[in-house]
């Protein structure tokens, strides 16, 4: 369907000739036999091209039959595309760099450049833009380039999977370059697809002539056996973050019981802020008088967020300490050695303290009372965990003293690994059911965690593959849960990681000189076979699109010819 332009738009004019006049069949000298107009948007307002197509004037030529485009025209729109390239990478750099989402990007091209797009053009232009930028990545000239003075690689993988039921995206990064070498969706990562991503890692190295001097991992099954396979010489070092939660795993457990339990005890605060909007609304009422009802209506209305002026800030101060107690509440970071629980109790002793400090004072009056019963559902709070976080905390020393076997210093990694083994043994020479878990889990890991030589111990986890995961990607994620990003990453992964990889370390736009090269590439078989399973999923979900989906799979099958 031709572009709508308004009737009242005006448009600048560009004359484009061939710049190449000979004809390569015949070597004589093309006519121009016809003009084509073609109007785009650009940045710097609307631009109709005006092309002079050529043509041999010997109709017993070959190249009679075709015409000639002029060649400047593909520098400064893509063909069949109602916009410039600037606009194009425009729009690249707001989504992939500053990670504005479509309607964002709609929105500031009608108001600055008064540029109408839909979502669905701007969404398509994205997806091309990630596929160009991919291809620019993955450019193996440009690799070569990037690696020409690294003497050595280390290599990691690891995958993402948002939700239960997806495919999961697998990624391969180099770390000495940060950079991601290829990422795919796989519907079903068994171990010979995973065998088969680790192989093509192998191929990339070995087009770059490049040893491999380590891999890390999570330590999947998978990952395991494939690298042992594709390069039984290198050294497979476990992330050791993974070991650590892995390791901590029934002490988070235990941790996370308590947090919720510790929830429950100091939910009694909403009652206190309640109290305390209800008798703000109260004075307000009084301070107005009977006599202005419109008035009053007005500033009761906003009494329940702001307090007025004719009522003591003590008050205000008492809701202020009840938002610090929720933020507290909603502490959910800090990992095996900083467990949830203990930095949420931690955090409300100081409130507690805090608020001692002011009943200390004696003031008197409806805030003291307040504040008085704030304090007591902390320590009632408090008190419902207090047995078992001094029990958590003896894990948590215990697990600190295992991480304390990892951290490179002044032992090398073979009195390291002694200092490990030895905990292992004291571990299961114990009566506690948790210790000897910890063991099991120490032995699984032992193989892997002291892999290397000394120099490659600075590499100790891949958590940098992780935080990648995590980078800002606003129009990515789904507000579902804990930092899960949406399934578009891994749907559109294999284009779409490699456009963020590539402007984390471009953060300027990109230009027309930048992918040109590249607008003929084509996007990955695994992404538009992503894309099509998850067409088919949101249509099975539909009660009125099921039956045409399902009608058309039994035509397609009828049609298909016996397997």
């Amino acid at each position: 369907m031709p572009y709508g332009w308004p009737e009242d738009a005006d448009f600048a004019s560009l004359e484009l000739d061939v710049l190449e006049r000979d004809c390569p069949a015949c070597g004589r000298m093309k006519h121009v036999c016809s003009h084509r107009h073609r109007r785009i948007h650009t940045l710097d307002g609307p631009l109709e091209l005006i092309c002079k197509l050529d043509q041999c004037p010997d109709p017993a030529c070959p190249g009679h039959a075709k015409t000639k485009s002029p060649e400047r025209e593909v520098t400064i729109a893509l063909p069949k595309r109602a916009i410039g390239w600037d606009v194009l990478c425009w729009i690249g750099h707001r989504r992939c760099s500053r990670h504005w989402s479509i309607p964002q990007i709609q929105g500031d091209l009608r108001d600055e450049y008064r540029i109408a797009l839909s979502a669905d053009s701007i969404a398509r232009y994205i997806r091309q833009y990630q596929v160009m930028l991919a291809a620019r990545q993955q450019d193996s000239e440009t690799l070569r380039r990037e690696y020409k003075s690294v003497a050595e690689i280390i290599l990691s993988i690891d995958g993402l999977q948002p939700e239960k039921g997806h495919e999961t995206l697998y990624v391969v990064r180099e770390l000495t370059q940060k950079r991601v070498w290829f990422a795919e969706p796989l519907i079903s990562a068994t171990a010979d697809e995973v065998r088969r991503l680790i192989a093509k890692a192998k191929q990339w190295a070995e087009a770059l002539d490049k040893p491999v001097a380590l891999w890390l991992s999570d330590k999947q099954d998978a990952f395991v056996t494939g690298i042992a396979v594709e390069f039984p010489d290198v050294p497979h070092r476990y992330c050791e973050n993974h070991f650590l939660r892995d390791l901590a795993k029934p002490v988070l457990e235990a941790d996370s019981h308590a947090k919720v339990q510790m929830r429950r005890k100091v939910r009694g605060l909403r009652k206190i802020e309640q109290a305390v909007l209800k008798r703000e609304k109260g004075q307000t009422m009084e301070a107005l008088g009977p006599d202005d009802p419109e008035t009053t209506v007005t500033v009761i209305a906003g009494a329940a967020n702001m307090p007025s002026p004719a009522v003591d800030s003590a008050n205000a101060v008492v809701l202020d300490y009840c938002a610090a107690v929720r933020g507290i509440l909603n502490v959910d970071q800090g990992g095996p050695l900083h467990p949830p629980s203990l930095r949420m109790a931690e955090a409300l002793h100081d409130v507690r303290a805090s608020l001692e400090r002011n009943l200390a004072e004696a003031k008197g009056g409806f805030a003291e009372e307040q504040l008085g019963r704030l304090a007591e559902c902390i320590e009632s709070g408090l008190d419902e965990v207090k047995e078992v976080q001094e029990t958590i905390r003896e894990y948590v020393g215990v697990i600190a003293e295992v991480a304390a076997t990892l951290e490179p210093g002044s032992d090398d990694s073979m009195d390291r690994q002694a200092k490990f083994e030895g905990l292992i043994d004291q571990f299961e020479a114990t009566a506690d059911p948790i210790r000897h878990q910890m063991a099991t889990v120490m032995l699984g890991f032992l193989a892997g965690l002291f892999v290397g030589e000394d120099e490659l111990e600075e590499i100790r986890d891949n958590l940098d593959l992780e935080r990648w995961f995590r980078l800002p990607k606003s129009h990515e994620r789904r507000i579902h849960g804990h930092r899960h990003a949406g399934v578009r990453i891994v749907i559109e992964g294999a284009t779409l990681v490699h456009a963020l990889d590539a402007h984390a370390a471009h953060p300027e736009r990109f230009t027309v000189a930048d992918l040109l090269p590249y607008r003929t590439a084509r996007e990955p078989a695994c992404q538009s076979q992503a894309l099509n399973r998850r067409k088919i999923m949101r249509k099975a979900r539909s009660k009125k699109t099921r039956p045409t989906l399902l009608a058309d799979l039994e035509r397609r099958y009828r049609e298909s010819p016996p397997s």
